[in-house]
């Protein structure tokens, strides 16, 4: 599933143009990697819990996309995405790829396309041109706040491998395996601090990250 790259080190300033005629080549043997807002969205959109949806429709405890028997995404229907309007954010950006390091600097880059891609390259526009176009700001922004997270979750880990658990106090309803689980995370937090379950995926994330912080802030 290695695709290559044609150029990297690319900026939002970096002419890109790009326009998707939805061939579908590009939904087909790729790993579909989500985050707990996309997840969060996708649910909303089945009107399932996020529960529901990491046991039916993704694998590695919801960190990718389910394949079908050919090798697909499942939410690869006859005519296109069936999810299309909430779809992640690496399906946003194809066909470019985003990074950012430890230190959160970003850079992008271009993927080669699937030899039959009915894409069209355009010869203007930007990166950030191109992130506007296709709805990727609050996917970005969402993106950055978890893996910001998710370093911080693999800290608070580490010092508990290193400590018994009295001097590492994580809560015994969260672990490493369901905190990907928004609406179980959320429910279980309000359910400590007496708090009504938010209805809107923003506020459900913004609780969310109360939680996870929380969760792994030191005693």
């Amino acid at each position: 599933m290695t695709i290559p790259i044609r150029r990297t080190g690319l900026l939002r300033s970096s002419l890109f143009g790009f326009t998707c005629n939805r061939c579908r080549y590009c939904c087909t043997n790729k790993k579909i990697q989500v985050n707990p807002y996309e997840i969060a969205r996708i649910a909303d959109r089945l009107g399932i819990p996020t529960t529901e949806f990491i046991k039916r429709f993704t694998v590695e405890n919801g960190s990718f996309l389910k394949f079908t028997d050919r090798e697909s995404c499942i939410f690869l229907g006859s005519e296109g995405c069936t999810v299309h309007s909430d779809r992640p954010l690496v399906c946003r950006l194809y066909p470019l790829a985003r990074h950012v390091d430890h230190k959160g600097e970003e850079w992008f880059s271009e993927l080669e396309p699937e030899v039959s891609c009915k894409g069209h390259y355009l010869s203007v526009g930007t990166i950030a041109d191109y992130l506007a176009e296709q709805d990727g700001i609050a996917y970005i922004q969402a993106a950055n706040i978890y893996l910001n997270l998710l370093w911080e979750l693999m800290s608070a880990l580490e010092t508990r491998q290193q400590n018994d658990a009295e001097t590492c106090p994580i809560e015994e309803e969260m672990t490493p395996e369901n905190w990907m689980d928004m609406d179980e995370a959320v429910k279980s937090y309000c359910l400590r601090h007496g708090m009504e379950v938010p209805r809107t995926i923003n506020e459900k994330m913004r609780l969310h990250i109360e939680a996870l912080r929380d969760w792994i802030k030191p005693a």
